[in-house]
């Protein structure tokens, strides 16, 4: 909402930077910590993450939010820092204690959370010495928190999560075992092998490179997802849940596409990438979380109107957002429609599913 305020008159700074900080570090930021929070002790079968660990966590991001909202973006960042590195430490300690091993492709989750660590360090030390880091450093830190951080544990994540929504067999299940199983080093070193690639195209953008960068990081998304999670096999049936994710499964190669073949507008193209990718894979997620832990499994397949309203309403404001680049006498409003928009969807949304974290799974 900070585009509708600065277009009304309401804040006079530009609010580029801190929409960027405050989506990636605060909203996006929040369904990491919470679903890594959730799955990763039971995947490990270690204690839980306590309830004032997850209050601590939760007053930690408000204050990210916060401190980027109001302009404060050194701070905001080293604090996020700091939370994602408690974070980090609270699951590692739980780790030396686990009965069982996580899945491969865990392995992109770890390289993602390294990302978010390394770039928003450095960001914080450019905005502390401007004169000092060298020129390359911001470009890279950037690319690192808002593409490394998100891109790899969506692909993580996604390889051990998204084959349920198909019905699809999950390529990431093996035996329970303390030790590394069979197979389980050749799904790691595969998608070790493509973070790499997406790492090594961020060092290609950051060179000039840009459109080779673009290349190699759509590659690796449709070469990972398509030997992971190979949706063109799942027809088209599942519920609203399984159309939401099909739209945001496109979007995320589509928007890199896009970049590839118009690297002049990346800024425009990537919000194909963040809204329609991202952010909507993000609530489907969340919404099939929600709905498993608070007994409501059989609406996974189901017709969810509120949700398929949200996923049209993120559609839609993508659109805006885009296509306000090539209005530029009305850019600005458009910002302000597309951020008016995106906000109603999350609304909906949240009033849909959220009350689901009240109710307990009986079985």
């Amino acid at each position: 909402m900070m585009w509708p305020a600065f277009v009304a008159g309401y804040v006079t700074n530009y609010p580029g930077v801190p929409h960027a900080r405050v989506m990636v570090e605060g909203f996006l930021a929040s369904f990491v910590v919470g679903f890594l929070g959730t799955a990763l002790p039971r995947l490990l079968e270690v204690p839980r993450v306590t309830l004032w660990e997850t209050l601590g966590f939760a007053s930690a991001l408000i204050g990210v939010t916060a401190l980027h909202a109001s302009g404060r973006t050194m701070w905001g960042d080293i604090m996020f820092f700091c939370v994602l590195g408690t974070m980090v430490l609270v699951l590692g300690v739980r780790f030396l204690l686990r009965k069982d091993t996580p899945p491969p492709a865990f392995v992109l989750v770890a390289m993602g959370l390294m990302c978010a660590l390394g770039g928003s360090f450095a960001l914080s030390l450019t905005s502390a010495a401007p004169g000092v880091i060298p020129p390359w450093v911001t470009p890279a830190a950037k690319l690192a928190l808002y593409q490394g951080f998100l891109l790899l544990p969506v692909m993580g994540i996604g390889a051990f999560l998204l084959p349920r929504f198909f019905g699809l067999p999950n390529r990431q299940s093996f035996p329970e075992s303390l030790a590394l199983p069979e197979g389980w080093g050749g799904r790691a070193a595969f998608a070790l092998c493509c973070g790499l690639a997406v790492l090594a195209s961020f060092a290609l953008e950051v060179s000039g490179e840009a459109r080779s960068g673009y290349v190699v990081r759509t590659l690796a998304v449709i070469v990972y997802f398509f030997r992971e999670v190979p949706v063109h096999r799942a027809g088209f049936g599942g519920g609203t849940l399984a159309l939401g994710l099909r739209i945001a499964l496109v979007s995320i190669p589509t928007g890199y596409i896009c970049l590839a073949v118009f690297p002049e507008r990346a800024f425009t193209f990537l919000h194909v990438v963040f809204i329609t990718g991202f952010s909507l894979l993000t609530f489907i997620v969340a919404s099939r979380v929600v709905l498993g832990h608070s007994g409501q499994s059989e609406k996974f397949r189901a017709s969810l109107w509120p949700v398929l309203l949200m996923a049209a309403l993120i559609t839609l404001a993508m659109l805006t957002r885009v296509s306000a680049d090539w209005m530029p006498r009305v850019t600005l409003s458009h910002y302000a429609y597309a951020a008016v928009v995106w906000a109603i969807g999350a609304l909906v949304w949240a009033f849909a599913i959220l009350p689901g974290v009240t109710r307990a799974d009986s079985e």
